[in-house]
């Protein structure tokens, strides 16, 4: 082990992430012949091929797959420990984050961001905004996603999450909907089809499971807020939405209206959720409390 170089351990845990040399450069932002130099020291160091080809693909060996979680938390821990003593100044520091958010949440958040870094008051900090739609459960284990922020879902247990907004649901319909000025009972409502957001995470109370999103009652689902509002400012379908997305609807002027009733809508919880290994990285914990405040001010 002397003179061992760390790096093949980052280089190896890319590797058997994306069993790919190509997505393994990507990540690292080196090249793929660098890669596959240290691959050949990495099958030299552990006396096995670790990656092979099967038709156009790569495939770990077992060996590989057995030290595929060791690995992963050798690494965690190594970057954690590194986090918590690297030095952040916002007006000076260069370092980029990548955010996932649903298309309202980037919405709320892009502009403001932008500002705040043209304002200077952290003009080396670059921000990549992707949908959380474009990623299963695991993609915070990865170095892909430096922190999401959405609606609850599945995610692993090395994960911290902190909840920073309760958001209550509403109705929503076009304007000049007859219901608007009729009836809002339960009764009254399930006489309307309904447009359901088609989000993998938890949607409103059990009894809104129960009633509104019953077979009989969906006409349709859409894959986010914005398409559900646009759905239904052409026709006489109801949605249920929670208050983030109302206000940024009302900001926008868009031809919607929104209602409440003595019916149970549930609330959504909004989280942030980031890999436990940034717990105490100054400069990952600069970006959640900044996004905290702008996500929460943007609601009042």
């Amino acid at each position: 082990m002397n003179n061992f170089d760390f790096n093949l351990l980052v280089v190896l845990n890319a590797l058997l992430e994306d069993c790919s040399v190509n997505l393994a450069a990507r990540k690292l932002n080196v090249t793929a012949p660098a890669i596959s130099k240290s691959l050949n020291k990495i099958r030299g160091m552990f006396n096995d091929p670790i990656l092979v080809r099967s038709g156009t693909k790569l495939i770990p060996t077992p060996k590989a797959i057995a030290l595929k979680e060791d690995v992963r938390q050798l690494v965690n821990r190594i970057e954690s420990m590194l986090n918590t003593n690297m030095a952040f100044e916002p007006h000076t520091t260069t370092v980029s984050f990548t955010i996932a958010a649903n298309a309202t949440i980037v919405f709320t958040l892009n502009a403001r961001l932008f500002s705040e870094i043209q304002r200077s008051s952290a003009p080396n900090v670059f921000i990549n905004m992707v949908h959380d739609s474009e990623f299963d459960d695991d993609f915070l284990r990865s170095n892909d996603i430096d922190l999401y922020i959405g609606e609850m879902r599945d995610l692993n247990p090395e994960i911290t999450i902190r909840t920073i907004h309760s958001a209550k649901c509403y109705f929503m319909c076009r304007c000049g909907h007859p219901v608007i000025c009729g009836d809002k009972s339960v009764d009254n409502l399930l006489k309307y089809h309904f447009v359901q957001t088609n989000e993998k995470y938890s949607a409103g109370s059990d009894e809104a499971m129960q009633y509104f999103w019953s077979t009989r009652q969906v006409m349709g689902t859409t894959p986010g807020y914005m398409a559900t509002m646009n759905a239904i400012t052409h026709s006489d379908a109801l949605a249920i939405v929670p208050d983030f997305v109302m206000n940024n609807l009302r900001k926008l002027n868009i031809a919607v209206e929104f209602f409440s009733s003595d019916f149970n809508l549930g609330k959504r919880s909004i989280i942030q959720a980031w890999h436990s290994k940034h717990n105490h990285s100054p400069c990952h914990k600069w970006l959640r409390d900044l996004t905290k405040v702008m996500f929460v001010d943007s609601i009042k």
